[in-house]
């Protein structure tokens, strides 16, 4: 079976590297990128959801189409991870055998990190990000780097803020598990079970100590439930 991870705002491949070590061997971790990102810096920088998510599915196309496979999406992640369901099945392609949704609300919440991202400024969402620790990158020195970081960050947050759904949600048809910390600031309030909207399978809410990032203290056990919940 096939596992694919899909980054948050800012994020990329790297950030789920060390997940391999406490998954079994024989699950196939792929890491997803996004064009214009880190690893593929030399790509175009897509800018919306539906672009982004078209591109990955060319990418891994094959995998797609033939094996058995089950996504993780982080914060701006579960938006890839959603609309990547939608555009599969639009192509005829294989679902997903489950869906694990972390760090996000259900986008019809409509909860956004702006009341219009397109206007607020650079130094804005960097702000914001830096003061709520919403930022998953490593501090780094190189000057360079670091505009490049923030660049994509940016980038990220106004695709995440601008994805909207159409009229009919689309059901996802596959088991769900929901994972969030319980001191996110992002989900103040959010009643985690609105996942269940957009499946006819189940929705598992499970909530952890931490906020945003709540995963970095939790890995381990969170493996655990990806393999349990896979039965691998």
């Amino acid at each position: 079976m096939v596992l694919f991870f899909l980054p948050h705002a800012g994020g990329s491949a790297k950030s789920y590297s060390s997940f391999k070590r406490f998954l079994p061997k024989d699950l196939t971790v792929v890491p997803m990128e996004l064009s214009g990102r880190f690893t593929r810096s030399g790509e175009p920088l897509l800018t919306d959801i539906s672009s982004c998510t078209a591109d990955l599915i060319e990418k891994h196309r094959e995998l797609l189409a033939n094996e058995e496979y089950a996504i993780f999406g982080h914060s701006m992640g579960t938006l890839l991870a959603y609309e990547l369901v939608r555009q599969a099945k639009a192509q005829g392609l294989g679902m997903p055998v489950h869906v694990f949704l972390s760090g996000c609300c259900a986008p019809d919440e409509n909860i956004k990190c702006f009341r219009n991202s397109d206007t607020a400024t650079d130094e804005e969402i960097i702000g914001f990000f830096a003061a709520n620790s919403l930022s998953g990158a490593s501090p780094v020195k190189d000057e360079e780097l670091i505009k490049q970081l923030n660049r994509i960050l940016c980038t990220d947050v106004r695709m995440a803020d601008s994805y909207r759904l159409s009229a009919d949600r689309f059901d996802l048809g596959c088991d769900i598990t929901v994972l969030y910390g319980t001191e996110d600031i992002m989900l103040r309030g959010i009643d985690m079970s609105g996942w269940q909207r957009f499946t006819s399978g189940s929705c598992t809410v499970k909530s952890y100590s931490g906020g945003h990032f709540y995963y970095t203290a939790h890995k381990e056990e969170i493996c655990r439930v990806i393999a349990e919940t896979l039965n691998i």
